[in-house]
């Protein structure tokens, strides 16, 4: 894992569930949308209830981890 993902990690809080902004705010976004958008297109696992998402604490740290860029890839 390298810093910058651990950093954003860090950042969640430390509840055992999250709602999209929760995410958003420890990547630095001024809004969920990507956040939203990621779930609907399967890339984030949430439960919807009541119109709102509610993500695991796992799942959000699976989801930052998926999103590093290594330094073969850049």
């Amino acid at each position: 894992m390298n810093a910058t993902t651990k950093k954003i990690i860090d950042r969640l809080p430390g509840k055992d569930v999250l709602i999209p902004g929760d995410i958003a705010l420890a990547f630095g976004m001024a809004s969920s949308y990507a956040i939203i958008d990621a779930i609907r297109r399967g890339r984030i696992a949430a439960a919807s209830v009541g119109g709102k998402f509610y993500i695991s604490h796992e799942e959000a740290v699976r989801y930052i981890e998926s999103t590093a860029v290594t330094a073969d890839e850049a």
